[in-house]
């Protein structure tokens, strides 16, 4: 079969570069909450990279300490792996189905070699060292950046920060990426640039082989749908790799569910949950009759080939929900749907007075559903906002207003937000509207879809 370039496929894909970046930037500073970094990127992926859902996974970034920081040589590739927690590799290792690499960069008196890759079913994995005078951090850690596609991968991902672990002669690090295609070539070459070292601004350009091992393709055809919420999935195959196992889907939404995210949860023929490293990957999308067509992945990183008979996999999809305005001087109560699904904000109360206003509110009617309370807090605090009425679509360099947050009551969801509006100059009723994002509520309280029994012998 003729090689196919990863770059060749994908050169023509705009990418929101600027979107990019600045999602890279947050990520770094991130510290896991879905709902501060569910705001108006651009980029689906995104949101759920918090939660096991981006297309691209850098596995140091999971490692633990007790295992990463005791790393003070690797001299085995199986303890690469182990490192980075990549259970695929480790697996792979063990039956010696990794290939052997010898690609050197140089640049700048820093040495990278691209060292061991696999491919296996729609997971790639590469590592690599790096050799040189570089700048560490803290931990003893170097951070680099590094491209893939040339940055236009087409995927929120396709440009990531990544840590490499210290060894006795440098450092060692690791990539793991899914396919991000719906047809397996059976061998490609993706480019690799890395863009900065530690401190040093660079280029280390590599196109990296990979050949496709061995793998079943399984025929499923079952669908499941939620029809109040417009969404249905459909299960076309399933791809049975050496080590790993990928669930392919057909997703379909209403336009208005254009930036809809599909995640999976599934469980063995014990009741035994599978673990899904990599869910929610978009690889085409198209529009089709006033509908979105999403054609989707998701990654369980072992074989299920012999270990159990049958799948039960339930989909879950996180509804994108546009922004609810209400003007200032609204007449209270005001009762504010969710579009496609039972979410509730009631504000029971407006009061403007010479220097603040307060907000009384109630979510859901008091209905938890599942979710603690201070998912809830996070949501008073963050997301019911008063803003000025011109930067009601932003998000981005936007001054908070000064503002204190009370819980009245934990059991039936009531808060009181006050905002100081002291600094105001000559605030106005109809300069000011109040903005409740009712999306940050909706996508981390998905609608469940019926459960899909998918035999697996």
């Amino acid at each position: 079969m003729e090689k196919t370039s990863f770059q060749k496929v994908y050169e023509e894909i705009e990418v929101p570069e600027d979107d990019v970046l600045k999602a890279i930037v947050s990520g770094k500073n991130r510290a896991g909450d879905v709902t501060k970094a569910s705001k108006r990127t651009g980029l689906r992926k995104l949101v759920w990279s918090s939660v096991a859902a981006a297309t691209i996974l850098i596995s140091s970034s999971f490692i633990s300490p007790s295992i990463s920081h005791v790393m003070a040589k690797v001299p085995w590739l199986g303890d690469v792996y182990t490192a980075f927690n990549d259970t695929v590799g480790r697996s792979l290792h063990t039956k010696d189905l990794i290939t052997e690499l010898n690609q050197f960069s140089t640049y700048k008196n820093i040495d990278v070699s691209i060292t061991n890759a696999y491919y296996d079913g729609a997971i790639i994995g590469v590592t690599f060292t790096v050799k040189g005078s570089v700048t560490t951090e803290e931990d003893g850690r170097v951070e680099g950046f590094y491209e893939i596609f040339d940055g236009k991968g087409g995927i929120s991902d396709s440009k990531e920060f990544i840590y490499m672990e210290p060894t006795e002669d440098g450092y060692i690090g690791h990539i793991q990426l899914s396919y991000p295609k719906s047809e397996l070539p059976k061998e490609a070459s993706f480019p690799l640039e890395f863009k900065r070292i530690g401190k040093v601004e660079g280029s280390w350009r590599f196109d990296v082989p990979i050949n496709q091992l061995p793998f079943e393709t399984l025929l499923v055809d079952k669908a499941t749908r939620k029809a109040e919420a417009g969404v249905s999935v459909h299960f076309d195959t399933i791809i049975q790799g050496k080590a790993s196992t990928a669930i392919n889907y057909t997703a379909t939404f209403p336009q208005v569910g254009k930036n809809d995210q599909v995640r999976l949860k599934a469980y063995d023929d014990q009741g035994k949950e599978i673990t899904i490293s990599k869910d929610g990957i978009d690889l085409e999308t198209v529009k089709e009759d006033n509908k979105i067509i999403v054609k989707g992945r998701s990654i369980i990183p072992a074989s299920l080939a012999g270990e159990t008979s049958y799948i039960e996999v339930v989909p879950e999809v996180a509804l994108s929900e546009p922004d609810h305005i209400v003007s200032v001087d609204e007449a209270t109560p005001i009762e504010l749907h969710a579009k496609r699904q039972d979410l509730q904000v009631k504000i029971e109360k407006m009061t403007v007075q010479e220097n603040s206003l307060t907000i009384d509110f109630q979510l859901n009617d008091g209905n938890a559903m599942g979710k603690p309370i201070s998912f809830f807090e996070d949501f008073a605090r963050n997301d019911i906002t008063l803003v000025k009425e011109s930067e009601k679509n932003l998000y981005q360099d936007q001054k908070s207003i000064k503002h204190t947050v009370k819980t009245i009551s934990k059991d039936d969801l009531r808060f009181t937000r006050t905002f100081d509006m002291t600094h105001l100059k000559n605030f106005t009723s109809t300069d000011y509207v109040i903005r409740v994002n009712m999306e940050a509520m909706s996508i981390n309280i998905p609608v469940k879809l019926e459960k899909i029994k998918i035999d697996m012998k």
